[in-house]
């Protein structure tokens, strides 16, 4: 058993560098606006590499779908397309604020409710247990380690505004982070949903499938359904700004190239994630979701410093966030161990 919960904790660390990073490649895109680029990795990460996946790991996936029951299909697309609103709205945040901050608040919101959620609805006898006061105690550690870094973006922000680099960086940080925190507040329910629908799962087991097939058979219908707010968004935005015609040109296969690693980022870390959950059991989205949320912020907050997101920000902003850092490894640690108190 603790073998099985090392190895569910060494994929959830692997999902999470791969979510973290997933946004990377648009700091290589130059000539595409911020719609051009969302646009196409929506289709690929929302659409065709999800539901391609599931076909080829799931031959008799429409019969598993028509043996769900409808209260469960319709609680993934109800929860799929709130999480396609927050999915937008984090978008938005990550191109007013940066890699770095955008991921801390968006992931760290969504951490603590898409970790309470399943407990207290669903396993409120375990909060009480040392399994829940450890899990806690860490998710409450990491969320310390969020509002240091908060403190660290205004100090930064501060620091650019007296430099004159611009005069509305204030308004931008404020609006990018609100927008950041409500779109972590509604992709919690990925979480949540997940943990609701195992019953599919089960559905898809007892019709053959592969347990690796049968844990992200939720995703084609959840993600569909994520890719109806948030591309009509991007189409919005890209009708609105004529920019269109940006993707044309044989100049722009290095940007539809990005835009599917992207996509491939994305959904790797739902396929590891899913994979991992259904490794510990029952409180898979509980003992795991924490961990995979906070390796997100770490790995972002790497690439936010690797691509000089800080470059300006005086010593006193780079030690605030490294202490926010240090909160959030401490973190990791706890989260890490959480498992091991519910045997």
């Amino acid at each position: 058993m603790i073998s099985t919960t090392l190895l569910a904790i060494l994929l959830i660390f692997l999902a999470g560098l791969a979510s973290g990073s997933f946004a990377m490649p648009t700091k290589y895109i130059a000539k595409w606006r911020f719609e051009n680029i969302w646009l196409p990795f929506s289709v690929w990460g929302f659409l065709i590499i999800p539901w391609l996946t599931s076909l080829l790991l799931t031959p008799k996936l429409f019969s598993i779908y028509a043996a769900t029951p409808n209260k469960l299909i319709w609680i993934i697309i109800g929860g799929g397309f709130l999480f396609g609103v927050g999915q937008t709205l984090f978008a938005i945040a990550l191109n007013l604020i940066g890699l770095g901050l955008g991921f801390i608040f968006n992931v760290g919101v969504g951490m603590a409710l898409g970790f309470l959620l399943p407990l207290v609805l669903q396993h409120p006898e375990k909060i009480l247990t040392p399994f829940g006061m450890v899990t806690i105690f860490g998710t409450t550690l990491a969320l310390i380690g969020l509002a240091i870094s908060n403190h660290a973006g205004f100090l930064r922000d501060r620091t650019r505004e007296i430099n004159g680099e611009t005069g509305q960086l204030k308004v931008a940080r404020i609006l990018g982070v609100s927008l950041s925190a409500l779109g972590g507040m509604l992709s919690s329910g990925q979480n949540f949903v997940l943990s609701l629908t195992g019953e599919v799962k089960q559905i898809a087991l007892n019709m053959g499938t592969h347990h690796i097939g049968a844990a992200i058979i939720i995703w084609p219908i959840f993600l569909t359904a994520v890719f109806i707010p948030y591309a009509s968004y991007m189409l919005l935005l890209n009708q609105k700004n004529q920019s269109f015609n940006l993707y044309r040109g044989g100049a722009n296969i290095k940007s539809y190239l990005l835009t599917l690693i992207m996509g491939c980022l994305w959904y790797a870390a739902t396929f590891i994630y899913s994979q991992a959950a259904q490794l510990i059991g029952e409180l898979g989205p509980i003992i795991g979701w924490p961990l995979f949320m906070v390796t997100i912020i770490l790995t972002s907050s790497f690439w936010g410093w690797r691509h000089h997101e800080w470059t300006y920000a005086s010593n006193k902003a780079k030690r605030t966030m490294q202490l926010g850092l240090f909160f959030l490894l401490v973190a990791v640690v706890i989260l890490g161990c959480s498992g091991q108190f519910n045997y």
